[in-house]
């Protein structure tokens, strides 16, 4: 994940501060509190740290159905590295974290996050060490899929299905499935700065 912190380094002209992953088995202390393996991977701004049950990435393909691979990791480590620029550039500072539902600011900022995942795994091809060499290989239709499969994963609407049978939109805080993948692949296709979910109608969501 060196290419993540080269990218966003990169993308800001001053003010960049790394962050680091802290792997964790059933429950861990941050400053964020204590957490247990039930809430997925998350990013604590108090530790300016990104924390990951070991068990998730199989949780994701046993119960959500996602192909699990390499790319599919990245993606989560991405959209969690996202979180961290979030709370480095300030749009973490003063959202309505008490709303709920498909355009609410929680899910805007969980879209942002996945926007700026895309960006950064569609320029890892681009983005090069001291040496010039490149981190990565473009990634293969069949890994840009492998991500896709986590994004729509972790979607509000396939987790509800899969949990209580239905689908309850008014209680969304991170997205739907569709809209996760959307946002991930304009991220992708078109860079970093298209990734404003917060200034755009619920409709364009």
């Amino acid at each position: 994940v060196v290419f993540l912190d080269d990218y966003w380094a990169d993308a800001f002209e001053s003010g960049y501060v790394s962050t680091q992953i802290e792997l964790f088995t059933g429950q861990v202390s941050t400053a964020c509190g204590t957490a247990s393996s039930a809430v997925g991977p998350f990013y604590c701004p108090g530790d300016q740290t990104i924390f990951i049950d070991t068990s998730f990435f199989d949780e994701l393909r046993e119960r959500f159905g996602s192909s699990g691979g390499p790319s599919a990791q990245l993606y989560v480590v991405a959209h969690e590295w996202g979180h961290h620029v979030q709370n480095l550039t300030g749009q973490m500072n003063g959202i309505d974290n008490s709303e709920t539902g498909p355009a609410s600011d929680g899910v805007r900022l969980e879209l942002q996050a996945d926007c700026y995942a895309g960006a950064a795994l569609g320029a890892a091809e681009r983005t090069t060490d001291e040496n010039g060499v490149s981190y990565l290989q473009p990634l293969t239709d069949a890994q840009w899929a492998d991500a896709l499969s986590a994004a729509a994963a972790v979607g509000d609407d396939h987790i509800q299905e899969q949990m209580q049978g239905r689908v309850s939109p008014e209680t969304w805080t991170h997205g739907s499935s569709e809209q996760r993948q959307h946002w991930f692949i304009a991220g992708r296709d078109s860079g970093f700065t298209v990734c404003d979910t917060f200034s755009i109608a619920a409709s364009e969501l």
